[in-house]
């Protein structure tokens, strides 16, 4: 298994978690995604590319996991 395969099942695991802990998910170009519910998250079967919606506009956004540099369980409560 690649290393991106492998990154890209650490990000399902975390997602996939019962019970669920929010994470932070940053990428190459300096953005950082808070991921506080399962239910914003979406993820190809290729397992290249996640997709991240935005609670507070349902906006969406596409990331490729060769993108994501880290992946950090957050200190916070879930939604």
């Amino acid at each position: 298994m690649s290393n991106d395969q492998n990154f890209f099942q650490r990000i399902i695991a975390l997602v996939d978690a019962d019970p669920f802990q929010p994470f932070d998910l940053r990428t190459s170009d300096g953005r950082a995604y808070f991921v506080d519910s399962p239910d914003y998250f979406a993820r190809s079967r290729e397992g290249d590319v996640v997709t991240y919606y935005t609670p507070e506009d349902d906006r969406a956004v596409t990331i490729r996991v060769l993108q994501i540099v880290s992946l950090e369980v957050a200190n916070r409560p879930a939604a």
